[in-house]
């Protein structure tokens, strides 16, 4: 088992569980929509591909990631690690969330590959879909 610290430190590679407990607290700083903590999560160059777009640079990552979070009026994502290769980790992101332009339940559902550089996002890969709650 490769415990996050020694990870963090360099010392050991990155593995299922210390990709999972990373992703968690990644999770966590998207958790609570401030776009400062967000975006600490990235590196200063970090891409973005996100299908419709590529944002290059924290600069270039700043006005999506404020936008985005600032119209959230309920936010609960949860992502599971699928796969870990070197310094990529592959994902599943399901999120439920509610805005001021959709106050009805909707649902995300993402595949994302992200590649880790000192314990941050430098490549984020995204395809997502997203429905509104059937009301069952």
């Amino acid at each position: 088992m490769t415990d996050w610290d020694s990870y963090q430190k360099g010392h050991k590679a990155l593995n299922v569980e210390t990709a999972q407990k990373w992703l968690d607290q990644v999770v966590a700083a998207c958790s609570t929509l401030d776009p400062e903590l967000i975006l600490d999560c990235f590196t200063e160059d970090a891409i973005a591909d996100l299908g419709a777009a590529v944002l290059e640079g924290r600069k270039q990552l700043r006005p999506f990631i404020r936008e985005r979070y600032a119209n959230y009026t309920y936010y609960d994502l949860k992502k599971i690690v699928r796969a870990v290769s070197g310094d990529l980790v592959v994902c599943e992101a399901r999120l439920r969330w509610k805005s001021a332009e959709q106050p009805r339940l909707q649902h995300t559902r993402a595949i994302e590959i992200l590649q880790v550089r000192d314990g941050r996002i430098a490549r984020w890969d995204n395809a997502s879909v997203s429905w509104p709650d059937a009301g069952v």
